[in-house]
């Protein structure tokens, strides 16, 4: 009996670590993050250098000086997760869940104030930078000796992290901009998980088993965000931003519950919850981005740096038996610096003002010694035409696919690691009006 119940307590612990255990994962490494507008994430996000639009005030708030005319800007997302689960341990093929989220990604206002000479543009609103939302299913039955019984595991998260964003931008010379966005970060995550056992063959005196888990964040935090955009006649843009670390304030509420049934209908429970509270400093960010206007023709690409070894805990961390000393010091030897790579094309018919674009953006994993298959790869493509004088409707669509290795966590007798091959499909849809 202690054996049994002792494997399923092993079992549970096996998938709730990563969630409960590496809570700065929970901002930097989970999730994925492809930018914002449905023009700018069309063309991969190779945007540092382009602008026009409201979204500059994401991707470098100097290319805000573009924009002529007051713009009312929107944008919805629909995220599509397919997560395909194989256990390593039995030859019991793979296990498929599917999930669907939509969301609202954008809302907000660029105002360009009237000048003799020059722009001077001002810009506030609403961007969803980054998705948590995820999935993971499988059930099965279990024929190892001393089980033999069916097992089933769900864990779903929903959350973002988001920022409300004030900027402006202004010619400091003909072929310059600079810009600055003050950015409020807001946002969290709900996840929850269960995990069920039932004696199928009526083999012991119990007959099944439930744990339940929780937790939800609520995370909060404050940076800025510098931008610089110089133009080379008509030919060039190259634009580049520097992002000062965030630092974040995460407050999380967490329960377990665990119920056992047996077979003369009786039951025994349990019950834990509790509240913590930590802050932790992102690293600085650098980009740079260049872009090619030819004809109608419009080629870009990004790059942005990142070195992950240099995030902070600026209190007790949420990690029990670690110090604030300690935690860093495994941050420092796990986590890695990382260059994003961006790349984009647009180009528009003539006398239409009907555009088609494509682009490639590769994010990858921030922890040193892991499988280049974790690397976060996105293909995108997308259309953008004026709806009239006053309106542009942009839509894109955005595959991606990466693979994530668990065979480092601790081990139970059952389970030794298990792989999630991860697909998504993500739709864009901005709504600009200008007047």
């Amino acid at each position: 009996m202690n054996k049994i119940v002792s494997g399923w307590l092993g079992l549970c612990l096996l998938f709730l670590l990563p969630k409960v255990g590496t809570a700065q994962e929970d901002i930097f490494s989970l999730g994925f993050q492809l930018g914002n507008g449905a023009r700018a994430v069309s063309m991969g996000g190779a945007y540092t250098s382009i602008g026009g639009d409201y979204s500059a005030s994401i991707w470098n708030p100097a290319a805000l000086a573009d924009i002529r005319r007051v713009e009312v800007f929107g944008s919805l997302g629909h995220l599509m997760r397919e997560n395909t689960t194989g256990i390593n341990s039995f030859n019991v093929g793979n296990f498929e869940h599917d999930a669907a989220f939509t969301k609202l990604n954008d809302i907000g206002l660029a105002y360009p104030v009237p000048t003799v000479r020059g722009s001077l543009v001002f810009s506030f609103g609403f961007n969803r930078v980054k998705t948590y939302d995820s999935n993971f299913a499988f059930q099965w039955f279990n024929p190892t000796e001393d089980d033999s019984v069916n097992q089933a595991w769900r864990e779903n998260e929903n959350g973002s992290l988001n920022v409300w964003t004030l900027a402006g931008a202004v010619d400091v010379s003909p072929n310059m901009s600079v810009g600055l966005g003050l950015n409020f970060w807001t946002g969290g995550t709900d996840f929850e998980s269960s995990f069920f056992e039932q004696d199928r063959d009526d083999i012991y005196t119990f007959d099944s088993f439930t744990v339940e888990s929780s937790l939800n964040t609520d995370i909060t935090g404050f940076n800025l965000k510098l931008g610089s955009l110089f133009r080379i006649g008509r030919l060039m843009r190259v634009g580049a931003t520097i992002t000062t670390p965030v630092k974040f304030k995460v407050e999380e509420d967490w329960s377990f519950h665990e119920e056992l049934f047996f077979d003369d209908n009786t039951f025994a429970d349990s019950l834990d919850a509790g509240f913590f509270e930590y802050r932790i400093r992102s690293p600085w960010t650098f980009s740079a981005g260049t872009s090619i206007n030819m004809l109608n023709f419009v080629l870009s690409g990004d790059i942005e740096y990142n070195d992950w070894s240099q995030i902070r805990y600026t209190s007790e961390p949420p990690i029990a038996g670690l110090t604030e000393t300690e935690a860093n010091r495994q941050i420092q030897d796990n986590y890695r610096p990382t260059t994003r790579i961006r790349l984009g094309g647009e180009f528009t018919l003539p006398l239409t003002g009907l555009s088609f674009r494509a682009g490639y953006f590769r994010d990858p994993t921030i922890l040193q010694n892991r499988d280049p298959d974790e690397d976060k790869q996105f293909y995108s493509a997308g259309i953008g035409f004026l709806v009239d004088r006053q309106v542009k409707l942009d839509v894109g669509f955005v595959h991606g696919f990466w693979k994530s290795f668990n065979s480092e966590l601790p081990q139970t007798d059952d389970i030794d690691d298990y792989v999630e091959d991860i697909k998504v499909n993500k739709f864009f849809v901005s709504l600009a009006f200008r007047y």
